[in-house]
């Protein structure tokens, strides 16, 4: 091979290599998150930067928002895993978090070259393995506009704040900036619910746009309550929920199985995951018969 065969050839392979960088990247799925957060001890406890890892295994980008303060060097625990976070008390719970996340992500402009934005918030254990099979999963169903893990029917159909993602025609909606922008303190804690989770889903419905939960509703008819975090063993066990509502353990949700089943069962496929649950419950629901 004389030496502009040589040049040429070489020239063509790093052509290729660059191509194949490339393609797969305008190809994927740009995904930013607005994690929103309540720390009342002004500490990060270890499964916050848990939930936080799994979210940058799937997204460009994090916005980590609390309604509470931070002793400063707890920031440190944060590096590498946000772009951006805030730390102070703005008195609007979840939904003021979403709400200045959101802006900040529009005001930067990683909105402009968002494909879907999730709102997840701190009030459950996640994931316990990966959130990539659940995106995976949703990702054939091309007809929704937006999704979320679990759905309920308090009051009407709607899928449930803790875990909401928005695609390309919502994100670029007025309607939903609308929404979004105006809410504001509530002197009632469940008027957050009443007021901004509950509407949300047939708000967007009423504009056109296609949902669905991944935990599939239907398949929960049978049972009593309408919320399928009643259920926190046959999500995990059957349906490979990635998420364990912190409520389980304390008298807030009413669960319908036995919690220390949920935590054996957790405990032999998901050890990591145990062992930070157990840090932060109270030690009776823990089971005894499990040996440390």
């Amino acid at each position: 091979m004389n030496h502009t065969k040589k040049i040429l050839f070489i020239s063509c392979l790093i052509l290729l290599v660059l191509l194949a960088l490339l393609i797969p990247q305008s190809n994927r799925t740009k995904r930013y998150a607005v994690f929103a957060g309540y720390n009342p001890d002004k500490t990060i406890h270890p499964y916050i930067i848990t939930y936080l890892k799994g979210l940058k295994e799937v997204t460009d980008g994090i916005v980590y928002i609390a309604d509470s303060e931070l002793d400063p060097k707890e920031y440190k625990k944060l590096k590498g895993l946000v772009l951006h976070t805030e730390h102070t008390r703005h008195n609007e719970y979840d939904f003021g978090s979403y709400k200045r996340g959101f802006n900040w992500l529009k005001k930067q402009g990683y909105l402009n070259k968002a494909d879907e934005l999730i709102f997840a918030n701190d009030s459950s254990y996640a994931p316990m393995q990966s959130f990539k099979p659940m995106f995976a999963t949703m990702a054939q169903k091309k007809d929704l506009d937006f999704w979320g893990n679990t759905q309920n029917s308090r009051l009407n159909p709607h899928l449930q704040s803790y875990f909401l993602v928005f695609r390309k025609k919502i994100l670029h909606s007025k309607n939903f900036a609308h929404f979004i922008n105006k809410i504001k303190h509530q002197e009632i804690s469940s008027n957050y619910i009443l007021k901004y989770e509950i509407p949300l889903t047939p708000y967007l419905k009423s504009l056109g746009y296609h949902w669905d939960s991944y935990i599939p509703y239907q398949e929960f008819q049978q049972f009593d309550l309408p919320d399928n975090n009643s259920y926190p063993l046959t999500l995990i066990s059957k349906y490979n929920n990635q998420f364990l509502k912190r409520r389980t353990f304390t008298a807030q949700l009413d669960i319908r199985e036995n919690t220390q089943d949920v935590l054996r069962y957790i405990y032999k496929h998901y050890p990591l995951r145990y062992q930070e649950i157990i840090a932060e419950i109270d030690p009776h629901f823990i089971p005894k018969d499990i040996k440390e």
